[in-house]
């Protein structure tokens, strides 16, 4: 395979002509003359192997503006592409544009307010770029926006950055991943906007690095009396305690997640105990429940029993009896376990797996 076939692969006879770059590391002068081509749908020079070890690398942005003439493009990714450290103004133009993949630009530093006129944009995916420290409220703007991931919570109060509440207008989101270094999160009112998300199904929330940068708790002061209180059940006691507050009582809402949550994930889980939010019957939709990393040593009684498949990751401190487990997810039909060496009694395999198999043949039977 020549070097002008691993940089780019067109299937015109197909619905959606695509440019795809198979196998170049570097995007270079040569990518510039592919600008006559302004007929793609699909733009693909982003990593799309699995691999971290498949580096791609653009030797100057302006390398890019070869993106300019293709005004049907529907889907660009520059997914793992380094040395970019802003998107191209001309993207702001293409309004078709309905998928937009940035993950892993790890040199990107700022999301652009002009994101908010890609009226069209279905997915963005802004996860792993870690020189971002907030976003933009243009993408309040994005009214056909399904999925979104990577979007930051910061602990700032700049009035120019997106917020919760400002998702609440996109009334199509369905999936969003969010990541933050407040400890303390989500509050009270971070979680009424959350409820606001109808149809929000899947929910995925990393604390990055809020072990080392959280702020301690200052509000358990005002909690209310909590029956045998637990070591460092801080944000169990803030999340009560908030809504003494004055504008909370204005909105008497229980902390609760959606209602329309099928799928949550935790990662890096700051506390010892288990939330307030998890504690609640809201979640009455919830089948899926994935906790990865993090300081948690214990899952109790959550109301939800709908849970079919658990996941726990890379917890050192977790330990729980498998006959408590089984008792709190009565439904559960998948279990899996990877380095959480308490959990040493768990009928598991050598992969870490547990079935329940008459749950499964019952439900293919059924369905």
């Amino acid at each position: 395979m020549d070097s002008d076939t691993r940089f780019v692969t067109e299937y015109a006879r197909y619905e959606h002509p695509c440019f795809l770059n198979v196998g170049e590391a570097i995007i270079n002068d040569r990518f510039e003359r592919f600008s006559e081509f302004t007929h793609f749908k699909i733009v693909y020079l982003g990593r799309w192997q699995n691999s971290v070890t498949h580096h791609i690398e653009v030797a100057d942005i302006k390398i890019l503006n070869a993106l300019k003439n293709m005004k049907q493009l529907q889907f660009l990714s520059l997914r793992g592409i380094s040395l970019i450290t802003e998107l191209p103004q001309f993207i702001s133009e293409m309004t078709t544009l309905k998928v937009l993949d940035l993950r892993s630009c790890h040199n990107l530093e700022v999301v652009p307010d002009w994101i908010g006129l890609l009226k069209s944009l279905t997915h963005l995916d802004i996860s792993k770029c870690y020189f971002l420290d907030h976003m933009p409220k243009g993408l309040g703007s994005l009214l056909e926006l399904q999925v979104l991931k990577g979007f930051i919570i910061g602990d700032s109060d700049d009035k120019h950055s997106c917020t919760i509440d400002d998702l609440t207008k996109l009334s199509k989101l369905r999936k969003l991943s969010l990541h933050t270094n407040m400890k303390e999160f989500p509050t009270s009112k971070q979680l009424r906007h959350l409820q606001r998300l109808k149809t929000l199904q899947k929910l995925k929330i990393s604390w990055l690095g809020c072990i080392l940068q959280g702020k301690r708790d200052d509000t358990s002061k005002q909690a209310q009396p909590q029956p045998q209180p637990q070591p460092r059940a801080n944000l169990t006691r803030a999340l009560t305690g908030s809504f003494t507050e004055q504008h909370d009582l204005e909105l008497p809402i229980q902390t609760e997640l959606p209602s329309s949550l099928q799928k949550l994930e935790l990662e890096c889980f700051p506390e010892m105990v288990t939330p307030n939010w998890l504690l609640s019957g809201n979640l009455k939709n919830l089948k899926k429940l994935h906790i990865r990393g993090g300081q948690l040593c214990h899952l109790d009684q959550i109301a939800t029993t709908t849970i079919e498949m658990l996941q726990l990751k890379y917890l050192s401190d977790f330990q729980m009896p498998w006959m408590d487990l089984r008792r709190l997810f009565p439904n559960l039909i998948y279990f899996e376990k990877v380095e959480c060496p308490a959990l040493i009694s768990f009928p598991c395999d050598e992969n870490g797996v547990w079935m329940n198999r008459a749950n499964t043949q019952n439900q293919e039977m059924a369905s």
